[in-house]
């Protein structure tokens, strides 16, 4: 497992500590799991249009 640090606004953070505390879900880190986890798959094939445009425009002018 890999380990990242974000910051993250007082609000959101509250709403991460309402979750976990109403049982929602089992600590901060399922919360940020899960939020992750469905927003990749809701912009999975946006995602990787815009990776391979910028790939595509990369290799026609090197930037």
């Amino acid at each position: 497992m890999k380990k990242i640090h974000a910051t993250i606004s007082e609000d959101l953070y509250r709403q991460i500590e309402h979750l976990v505390k109403e049982g929602w879900f089992k600590s901060q880190q399922e919360v940020i799991d899960q939020a992750l986890r469905r927003f990749l798959d809701a912009h999975h094939p946006e995602l990787m249009e815009q990776f391979i445009c910028e790939d595509v425009k990369w290799g026609l002018h090197g930037r």
